[in-house]
């Protein structure tokens, strides 16, 4: 049975990454009526930031060479160890689960939300990291989608092309944990067009790029 793991990070109801990632969502559950769909909020319900007591057990998954995730459930010594473990492994489990992940990431001051970025630090442990070798790792062969919102215009031959470290940055820290195969992003840009005085002579772009994305959402949700 294909199952979803669907992320949403904005903080602002009704945001663009949610209008995308949520028709996404509706396409894939009307095409997989019998399949898995889990829904994390990481705004509404933000995961924890990293904690030492985390930090303790990575190092020691690291320093012992641990890579079965079995082992590495049980790698805890301490109760706050234990705690902490207690909020990441839910999550690793969800990623496990799922065939296809979908996450809503809107471009932050050129990178990615905090939420965002809080969630991938808890669930990038060592078991789950890619063989150098191969390439390959427990999540390997998973489809992932990034519904994503900028406000200005980042793609190839923009002024701020350069200015862009999420999808860089999403791609490179994807490739460690082995997702980065099947990765599709579906970007609206110019979105403060809508409401940036000189912005607005764009809203046709805009229009133009978040309707695009929508029907990628679409196209690619049926797949």
């Amino acid at each position: 049975m294909p199952a979803l793991l669907h992320l949403d990070s904005s903080p602002r109801r009704g945001s663009v990454s949610r209008q995308i990632s949520g028709e996404f969502a509706e396409t894939w559950r009307k095409a997989n009526p019998d399949g898995g769909y889990v829904y994390r909020d990481l705004a509404a319900n933000p995961v924890p930031h990293v904690d030492h007591a985390q930090i303790e057990v990575m190092h020691r998954l690291e320093t012992e060479g641990i890579r079965d995730l079995a082992e590495a459930r049980g790698a805890t010594r301490t109760p706050e160890e234990e705690a902490s473990w207690a909020v990441t492994w839910p999550l690793i489990e969800e990623l496990l689960a799922a065939d296809t992940i979908l996450l809503g990431v809107p471009m932050y001051n050129f990178s990615v939300p905090s939420t965002f970025k809080a969630w991938f630090d808890r669930v990038l442990i060592a078991p789950l990291i890619a063989d150098p070798a191969t390439g390959q790792g427990p999540l390997s062969g998973k489809r992932v989608v990034v519904a994503s919102a900028r406000g200005g215009a980042y793609g190839p031959g923009t002024p701020r092309h350069d200015f862009d470290h999420q999808e860089p940055y999403l791609k490179a820290a994807l490739s460690m944990v082995g997702l980065a195969s099947d990765l599709t992003f579906l970007h609206a840009e110019l979105t403060k067009s809508a409401h940036v005085p000189r912005l607005e002579q764009f809203k046709e772009m805009a229009a133009t790029s978040y309707q695009a994305a929508i029907e990628g959402a679409r196209t690619h949700g049926q797949a």
